[in-house]
């Protein structure tokens, strides 16, 4: 009986650490997972980058010329493949976690399945001494009350069933230690291989500074033309910028005189910029989705980004984009971001066209067109093709800019990257 109780209070406590354990597992698994998941979409979407960059340099490659946009497009995917062995860097942190918790679960089974063991060796030591139905018999018998000979009859039925219980748990033990010590192997040789996955991506990332190292010293001889060339795009910035200006400042006055137009002495006041019913619901959708919308090109990368950022070959020289700048393949349509409503197209002298669509109080415009696919005042869908995107000078660039109109009337452009799908 003194084994039988030692037994139940061992097999309480436990029953106790395993239920301590898989409640722990229960909240650990699932966070272990989702990090897993997030690391694995990261490194899957710059492999998508990294892979649509390579693709747009072999174009500037077999071009056997140097040119900006190849050291923009080069500057990407070193930041990109940058990005991607820092994920690298996570997940195989996470995988050195993983692998010390299987280490430590295994410890822990191990040391769960010895105490199993030895429970069990005293349960059947006692059972052997109470092997015969006499044995069993003379030991109710000694009771020295009908009450506590029921009780030991009881005590040796809870025994058999608990050397059963034991058993079963021993063997479900052996099992889970099996499936721990097999994950542990599966996540070494995991993490073996993205090792040496990760040594391969820095050695690819040091031959591609090498190569913008060798782009940059070949451009830097032509400084005059590149002097030229920026002052040219700057040029055609301002016209651009000059034309988005006008145009919306031509649509609040229109919005203006509509008010004036009205009886309520509150319109007649009005200085800013209202909007219609329809528009309000247009434009509470588009800052709804914000982050969430596509690109303008099905397929490219950011060679430019937003607001004052130094020359990417000329030493000391600043420039300023209003919107992204985005290298794609030569002749790929253009894409609206979001629905809306042509509200001007645009053509900028020597720098092709831009199409501009209302959302409401925002305005995206898509330049660099070659040509339009949509004239003022249609109504055009989400990824709805607006033109065709122009090269020059060897490059094809999509460039987009987004921007707001205050209720005071007031302009404010707005970073896209904020916007766009990253």
């Amino acid at each position: 009986m003194h084994c039988l109780s030692a037994y139940r209070r061992s097999s309480a406590a436990w029953i106790r650490r395993c239920a301590t354990a898989v409640l722990l597992a229960a909240c650990l698994v699932p966070a272990q997972a989702q990090s897993r998941k997030e690391l694995q979409k990261k490194q899957d979407a710059l492999d998508a980058q990294i892979k649509q960059t390579s693709a747009l340099l072999d174009k500037a490659r077999n071009a056997q010329r140097n040119t900006q946009q190849q050291v923009q497009l080069l500057d990407a995917q070193i930041g990109q493949r940058q990005e991607l062995i820092q994920a690298m860097n996570g997940e195989l942190v996470r995988m050195d976690r993983s692998i010390q918790d299987g280490r430590d679960s295994i410890h822990h089974l191990e040391g769960e399945l010895e105490h199993l063991k030895q429970e069990y060796a005293r349960m059947v030591q006692f059972a052997y001494m109470n092997r015969s139905a006499y044995d069993r018999l003379s030991y109710i018998f000694a009771a020295e009350s009908f009450a506590q000979a029921f009780r030991r009859s009881r005590y040796l039925d809870q025994l058999a069933r608990h050397r059963s219980q034991q058993a079963e748990l021993i063997g479900d033990t052996r099992r889970q230690l099996e499936e721990k010590v097999g994950a542990l192997e599966d996540t070494r040789r995991d993490k073996s291989t993205l090792l040496n996955r990760q040594q391969g991506e820095a050695r690819q990332l040091a031959q591609d500074k090498k190569e913008q190292q060798g782009a940059l010293e070949g451009l830097r001889k032509q400084e005059g033309q590149l002097k030229q060339t920026l002052a040219k795009q700057e040029r055609q910035r301002q016209e651009l910028a000059a034309a988005i200006r006008k145009a919306i400042e031509a649509e609040i006055a229109r919005s203006r005189a509509a008010a004036n137009k009205t009886s309520s002495p509150a319109a007649k006041a009005a200085t800013g910029f209202s909007l219609t019913p329809e528009a309000k619901e247009l434009n509470a959708d588009f800052e709804k989705n914000r982050g969430k919308l596509p690109w303008p090109v099905e397929k490219g990368t950011i060679t430019s980004s937003f607001g004052k950022q130094p020359h990417p070959v000329l030493k000391g020289i600043q420039i300023e984009n209003n919107g992204l700048d985005i290298g794609c393949n030569p002749g790929v349509p253009v894409r609206a971001i979001f629905r809306g409503e042509v509200s001007s197209v645009i053509v900028i002298p020597g720098a092709g066209k831009a199409v501009m669509l209302s959302h409401g109080a925002y305005r995206t415009v898509y330049s660099n067109l070659r040509d339009v696919a949509v004239n003022k005042g249609d109504k055009v869908d989400t990824k709805q093709v607006v033109g065709t995107v122009m090269t020059e000078d060897g490059a094809s660039t999509a460039h987009l800019e987004i921007w707001k109109i205050g209720s005071d009337g007031q302009l404010q452009k707005v970073n896209p990257a904020a916007w766009i799908m990253q």
